[in-house]
């Protein structure tokens, strides 16, 4: 009898411990906007994403990309994965070669094979300042398309670019809170 007077305290805990609500974790989300005072039909626009490529594109089947920012296992640096989360991993990153890389959707980026002479980083954003920029030097480029789209690429510098092209920021602005549904 005395050892079920004992066990009763344990039985309460573990009731009061179940019935407990699980904490959220929230996620501060961000879209991505091109700032390019020189140019006024880019300055202003959020990135958005049509067949995996990230860039500045019309229509009504396109919608500003949400991210989040998750800590890199490079120092000082971060993931940007988007938003809203699903079974599979998206993260935005830079693919092609290493003097002009473009903007795109990465699909379980660990897995991302680019091919012989190409390379791809999804682990090297740095956010500051309320600007996105790259672990590797270089700048933020602009490239007209067809109609008023527009394409989003990294360059470190080291090539000559001959085709149009115009020098923008990406900057990180707030879109709010988004809930982390995982474990």
């Amino acid at each position: 009898m005395k050892w079920s007077v004992n066990l009763l305290p344990l039985g309460l805990l573990a009731a009061f411990a179940t019935a407990s609500p699980v904490a959220k974790r929230q996620l501060d989300l961000y879209q991505l906007q091109i700032s390019c005072p020189a140019n006024k039909n880019v300055d202003g626009r959020f990135l958005s994403m049509k067949n995996s490529t990230l860039g500045l594109f019309e229509g009504d089947d396109v919608s500003p990309v949400q991210v989040y920012p998750t800590n890199s296992e490079k120092e000082g640096c971060s993931e940007l994965h988007t938003y809203p989360i699903g079974i599979i991993d998206h993260s935005i990153g830079l693919v092609g070669e290493p003097s002009l890389l473009t903007l795109v959707d990465m699909i379980n980026p660990n897995t991302v094979d680019p091919g012989d002479g190409n390379v791809a980083m999804w682990d090297t954003f740095r956010m500051a300042d309320g600007k996105v920029s790259n672990n590797i030097d270089g700048q933020w480029l602009a490239f007209p398309g067809s109609g008023d789209s527009w394409q989003v690429k990294w360059s470190d510098g080291s090539d000559a670019i001959t085709a149009d092209f115009m020098v923008v920021d990406v900057l990180a602005k707030s879109a709010g809170k988004g809930r982390y549904n995982g474990a």
